[in-house]
């Protein structure tokens, strides 16, 4: 919709648009796509799309996931903060697990959900906050007022391919479809045999990855350090010896690391 009616209609009234234009470039950076690659999310647009959804939607993310491909991704990018915090609905203390990932911000994971969610975590889907006399945000848990930290993050994935979830339950959640699309299947088919034949080939691809992603974050680092210098300086910026030196040295770095991305982007293209 937004490629086919709304840059066709932004065209015709002569308004002026970045082209090509990428809905993934006003809403995620390159940086963090390369983050979530080096943590195990498909490259193709339609995961980036997902991995955005997940990351910067309102509700709740519910991912239909029946290639796990969610839930590994997850994992990956939560790490050990997810430890002791996976759980499902039929676990006996998911609701005190849950308790203290609100109040001390922790993430926290439903997994292999099936069609029906328990109303007890209504209050947290919906995020029903309730301010306490401390003037502290809460929220009602079973019989509990647990103190909401707003770094908490919940996430839900399912293995149904085709679960029927009710109007209630998708006003309540954000439902994600990580079905594996046909290009998405073609690259990681490409890994898992590159994996099994060349398992060398297959680590150098995956430093590969996790370096360009560094050297990607540091140069918007240093690009940020470049426009907050400048619109910090005060007075002649031209008798800033200082601040010239700082620019200097931090333009001289942005060059290294970018001339390593492009050795990097041959590298990952290959002879």
């Amino acid at each position: 919709m937004v490629y086919d009616l709304w840059q066709a209609d932004v065209a015709a009234r002569n308004v002026p648009l970045t082209q090509p234009f990428r809905l993934e470039a006003l809403l995620t950076s390159d940086v963090e796509t390369a983050q979530w690659g080096s943590e195990g999310l498909p490259g193709d647009e339609l995961s980036v799309q997902n991995g955005i959804l997940t990351v910067r939607a309102n509700r709740w993310p519910l991912c239909i996931d029946p290639q796990m491909q969610a839930l590994t991704w997850i994992k990956n990018k939560e790490g050990k903060q997810l430890e002791g915090k996976v759980k499902t609905f039929n676990d006996s203390d998911f609701l005190k697990q849950l308790e203290l990932a609100i109040q001390y911000g922790f993430p926290f994971l439903f997994e292999n959900l099936d069609e029906y969610i328990d109303p007890v975590i209504d209050p947290v889907l919906e995020k029903n906050f309730v301010t306490s006399s401390s003037g502290r945000q809460v929220v009602k848990l079973g019989d509990k007022e647990v103190e909401w930290d707003s770094n908490f993050r919940l996430y839900m994935t399912s293995k149904l391919s085709n679960p029927h979830y009710g109007p209630e339950i998708s006003g309540k959640t954000m439902i994600i479809n990580y079905g594996v699309t046909q290009q998405g299947l073609q690259e990681q088919l490409l890994n898992v045999t590159v994996k099994h034949e060349r398992a060398d080939l297959e680590a150098q691809r995956e430093t590969l990855v996790k370096e360009m992603s560094e050297n990607k974050a540091l140069l918007k680092g240093l690009e940020d350090t470049l426009l907050h210098e400048l619109s910090t300086a005060t007075g002649n910026i031209l008798d800033n010896q200082e601040l010239i030196s700082t620019l200097e040295e931090a333009k001289a770095k942005a060059v290294e690391i970018a001339e390593k991305l492009e050795v990097s982007k041959v590298r990952a293209v290959g002879p």
